[in-house]
C-alpha cells in the first residue's frame, strides 16, 4: 500500500512538473525565476519528493511570485556526454530569454550536470543543490557560488543497524548497478563499507542482471546481511528504477535487505540510517529564498541535513523475526501492525450488523429485557438508598431545586405540614413560613446556593395547611451534584412545636414560681429584719422616753439624761451592725473562684438561652479556639456576664426583617497572657454619639431597660482582672469584647 502511495505521489508530482514546463503568467508583477533540474524521469521517488517539497516551501514563504521551471534530464537512459551536451544546448535555447536567477539541481547527477553545463545554459547563475553526498558538496574545486544542502547516505550506520538486529550474521552482500551513476554512488560509500570487510565475508553484486539478481538472492544464507545501494543499469542495457528493483529484491531474498534511502522504506527493506528527502527539499528552498532575497551565494556554505535517523519497517521485523529490543533507542519504527480490532473492524461490524438484521426480534427482546433489568436495578438502589430516610425516618426530609422549590418530600414532612407531596411540589419554604421570616430565610439560602456557606441551621415557624403554626428546627445543606447540572439542596426538619409550647409553659411557670419565691423571700427577709432590729429599736425608744422624763423634772437630771442618750447611740450602732450582717449574709460568695474553660462556659450559656434563641429565630455561629487556656473566676458571675451579652444581642436583632439574624461567638487567645470572647450581632448597631456611655449606671437604650446590666457586667469583669468594651460591627450591629487573664497555674 505504501509503495502505491509513493508511486502515485511521484506520478502526480511529475504531471504537475510537466504542466509547469511552460512559464505561468504572473498577474501580480515581475516573477522570480528558478530552474529545477531532476536528474532522471518522474518515477524516481527521491527526487520527486524533494522537488515537491521545494515547490511547496517556496510557495509558502516567498514574498513574491516565483516561477519554477522543471526539467527531467533522464540521465540514466541517456548517460553519454553527447546526449548531455545536446540537452544542455536545448535548455540554453529554451531559457535564453527567461533570465534565470537560480538553478536547483537534485541529486548527485543533477549537480554534476548543472556545474558542467552551467556556462552553456545560464552563465553565472547561482546554483543551490539538494540531496548530494558530502564528498561532492564540499569538494575543494567547487565554484564559490554553488551551495546547497547535502546529506551523508550513511551506509556504514545502516550496516551497523543490521549487525545489531542480526548478531549471528557472517556474510555481507552489497548490491549496486553497473551504470556510471551507480558506480559514483558506490564509490562515495566505499569508505564506510571498508571497515566491515574484516567482520563479514563481503561480496559485491555489481551490475548483476535483474533475473540473476533475484535468483541469487533467493539462495542466500539466513546469516547474510544484504545492503541495496542503487541499480539504474543491470549491465544488460536494461534501465530500471531503483524502487522497482529493491521491491523485487526484498520479495525474492532469503535474507533481510537494508538500504540507506528513506524511499526504500515500505518497499520491503528492514530499514537503515536514512535522511528525509522532503525535509532536505524544504531546507534547500529556504537557502534559495535567501539568495533571491539578495544574499550573496558565495557567503552561504553548503549545509548538512540535520534529519538523519534510524528508521525500520515493523512488518519486516516481524517477517524476519528480528527483535525490536535490539534497535537503537532513537530508532523510528514505522508500519506497525494494527490491533485485531483496527485491522478487522469493518468485518466485525459487518458481521454484527448481519446478525442483528437476522435476529431483530431477539435483539429487541434482549434490549427490552436489559432495559427492564436496568430499571429494576436502578429502582432497587434508589429504594435502598432512600427507604430508611423517606419512609422510616420520623424526621421531615425534603429535596429542593436551585430555585428553593420542593422536588420531593417524605411522609413525615407531609404530615408535619398537613399537605400531600403533590401539594408541596413547586412550593418553597418561603411560601409556608411566617411573612416576617421570608427575607432572612431567603438570604440564608442564597448564601448556601452561592457557596459562601456550606449549610445553615435555623428555627422557623411554618404554617400548617389548616393555618396553625408549626415550629421546626431546619438544617439545609447543598448536595453533591454534577457540575453540568443545577445543584439540589437537602432540608431535614424536626417538629419542635410541642417543645416550644412546653418551653413557653415552663417559662410562665418559672416566672410565677420566681414571683412567689421573691414574695416569700421578701416576707422572710422582712420578718428577719423586723426580728433582728426590733430589740435595738425598742431600747432606743425606752431610753429616749426615760431621757425626756429626766429632762422634764423641775430640776433636770442631766447626768441621767446623758446616760440615756449614750445608750441610744449604742443601740443605734447595734441596729446598724444587724443590718450590715444581714447584707453580708445576702451577698453571693465573692471568693468562690475556680479555673474555668471559657468554651464550656459559653456552651452552658447557649443552652440556658436556647428558648429565646429559637423563639427569635436566631442563627448562632460559634468559632472556638481549641486548647484554649483556662481563666480563674466565679462561674455564676461570668455566666451572668456572657448571658447578658447574648441576650442583648438577641434583643438588638428582634426587629430585623431584611437580613438573617446571625449571632456570632468567637473565643481565642489575645496574646500570651489573656483570652478573648467576642459576641457579634447583626442588629442595628449603637449610635456613635452614645457608644461611650452604654456602660454607665442607669443609662439604657432599651424601652424597658434599667441601665444596670452592662454596668454590673463591667464591674464583674473588672473584679476578675479583665476588661469589657464594645466596637461597631463590620457591616451591621455591634461587637462586645470580653478579655480575661489566663489562670497562671494552668499556664505553668
Amino acid at each position: 500500500m505504501t509503495q502505491i502511495l509513493v508511486l502515485l505521489r511521484s506520478l502526480i508530482i511529475g504531471l504537475v512538473a510537466l504542466g509547469l514546463n511552460s512559464w505561468p503568467v504572473n498577474a501580480q508583477g515581475p516573477s522570480r525565476r528558478v530552474l529545477l533540474l531532476y536528474p532522471y524521469d518522474n518515477e524516481v521517488p527521491a527526487t520527486a519528493i524533494a522537488g515537491a517539497a521545494i515547490r511547496k516551501r517556496m510557495a509558502e514563504k516567498s514574498p513574491s511570485q516565483i516561477d519554477i521551471g522543471t526539467e527531467f534530464l533522464d540521465l540514466a537512459r541517456f548517460p553519454k556526454e553527447s546526449d548531455e551536451l545536446r540537452l544542455a544546448r536545448y535548455l540554453a535555447e529554451k531559457y535564453a530569454d527567461r533570465s534565470l536567477e537560480i538553478i536547483m539541481p537534485l541529486n548527485l547527477e543533477g549537480l554534476r550536470f548543472a556545474i558542467k553545463y552551467r556556462d552553456t545554459i545560464a552563465p553565472n547563475v547561482p546554483i543551490v543543490f539538494c540531496c548530494v553526498p558530502p564528498q561532492i558538496a564540499t569538494i575543494a574545486d567547487r565554484p564559490k557560488d554553488v551551495t546547497g544542502v547535502y546529506t551523508q547516505f550513511d551506509v556504514g550506520k545502516t550496516i551497523a543497524l543490521a549487525q545489531q538486529l542480526q548478531p549471528e550474521a557472517r556474510n555481507l552482500v552489497i548490491v549496486s548497478g553497473s551504470s556510471d551513476i551507480d558506480r559514483r554512488y558506490l564509490a562515495a560509500m566505499q569508505k564506510e563499507i571498508e571497515p566491515y570487510k574484516k567482520t563479514f565475508n563481503t561480496e559485491y553484486w555489481i551490475g548483476v542482471p535483474y533475473a540473476s539478481l533475484l535468483e541469487r538472492a533467493s539462495h542466500l544464507s539466513r546469516e547474510t546481511i544484504v545492503v541495496f545501494i542503487t541499480d539504474y543499469d543491470d549491465s544488460t542495457g536494461r534501465t530500471l528504477p531503483p524502487a522497482q528493483v529493491v521491491k523485487a529484491l526484498t520479495q525474492a531474498a532469503s535474507a533481510p535487505v537494508y538500504g540507506p534511502s528513506d524511499t526504500y522504506l515500505g518497499q520491503g527493506v528492514v530499514g537503515g540510517y536514512m535522511d528525509s528527502f522532503e525535509l532536505m527539499g524544504a531546507s534547500a528552498a529556504d537557502m534559495a529564498l535567501e539568495v533571491l532575497a539578495g544574499k550573496n551565494p558565495t557567503e552561504i556554505d553548503p549545509q548538512p541535513s540535520q534529519n538523519r535517523k534510524f528508521q525500520v519497517d515493523a512488518r519486516q521485523l516481524l517477517r524476519w523475526q528480528l527483535s525490536e529490543k535490539n534497535l537503537p533507542a532513537d530508532a523510528v519504527v514505522s508500519f506497525k501492525q494494527p490491533t485485531l480490532w483496527e485491522e478487522h473492524r469493518n468485518l466485525v461490524l459487518a458481521t454484527v450488523f448481519v446478525v442483528l438484521l437476522q435476529a431483530i426480534m431477539i435483539a429487541a427482546l434482549l434490549v427490552q429485557m436489559f432495559a427492564r433489568r436496568r430499571a429494576e436495578t436502578s429502582l432497587k438502589e434508589s429504594e435502598e438508598r432512600w427507604r430508611s430516610v423517606f419512609e422510616m425516618s420520623t424526621v421531615g426530609i425534603a429535596v429542593a431545586d436551585h430555585n428553593f422549590r420542593f422536588q420531593a418530600t417524605n411522609a413525615a414532612f407531609q404530615a408535619m405540614l398537613g399537605r400531600t407531596d403533590e401539594e408541596l411540589r413547586g412550593l418553597s419554604p418561603l411560601n409556608i413560613c411566617a411573612e416576617e421570616e421570608r427575607e432572612p430565610l431567603k438570604l440564608l439560602f442564597e448564601q448556601v446556593r452561592r457557596g459562601t456557606q456550606p449549610s445553615y441551621e435555623t428555627v422557623q415557624e411554618y404554617r400548617h395547611a389548616g393555618g396553625a403554626p408549626v415550629w421546626v428546627q431546619a438544617y439545609v445543606s447543598r448536595m453533591q451534584s454534577n457540575e453540568s447540572k443545577p445543584p439540589l439542596f437537602l432540608a431535614t426538619t424536626i417538629d419542635i412545636t410541642d417543645r416550644k409550647r412546653a418551653e413557653a409553659a415552663s417559662r410562665d411557670a418559672l416566672s410565677d414560681l420566681a414571683r412567689v419565691a421573691r414574695l416569700t423571700a421578701m416576707g422572710e427577709m422582712t420578718a428577719s429584719i423586723a426580728h433582728e432590729i426590733n430589740q435595738p429599736l425598742g431600747a432606743i425608744v425606752n431610753d429616749g422616753s426615760a431621757g425626756l422624763r429626766w429632762l422634764a423634772n423641775a430640776t433636770p437630771d442631766l447626768e441621767s439624761a446623758r446616760a440615756c442618750l449614750t445608750r441610744i447611740v449604742k443601740d443605734g450602732h447595734r441596729a446598724s451592725q444587724v443590718i450590715s450582717g444581714i447584707r453580708t449574709m445576702l451577698k453571693k460568695g465573692s471568693d468562690a473562684k475556680e479555673p474555668l474553660d471559657i468554651n464550656e462556659l459559653i456552651r452552658d450559656v447557649l443552652t440556658f438561652a436556647r428558648g429565646e434563641i429559637e423563639s427569635e429565630r436566631i442563627v448562632v455561629r460559634t468559632e472556638f479556639e481549641e486548647n484554649l487556656s483556662q481563666v480563674l473566676g466565679d462561674r455564676v458571675q461570668l455566666q451572668q456576664v456572657v448571658l447578658n451579652l447574648v441576650m442583648n444581642g438577641i434583643d438588638a436583632m428582634a426587629t430585623l426583617r431584611d437580613r438573617a439574624r446571625v449571632l456570632r461567638l468567637r473565643s481565642e487567645h489575645a496574646g500570651p497572657s489573656s483570652v478573648t470572647l467576642t459576641v457579634e450581632d447583626a442588629g442595628t448597631g449603637i449610635d456613635q454619639n452614645i457608644i461611650g456611655r452604654i456602660f454607665e449606671t442607669f443609662f439604657t437604650t432599651k424601652k424597658n431597660g434599667t441601665g444596670m446590666g452592662l454596668s454590673i457586667c463591667r464591674s464583674i469583669v473588672a473584679a476578675h482582672g479583665g476588661q469589657l468594651f464594645v466596637s461597631p460591627g463590620d457591616a451591621h450591629g455591634s461587637v462586645f469584647h470580653l478579655e480575661l487573664p489566663i489562670h497562671q497555674a494552668a499556664a505553668e
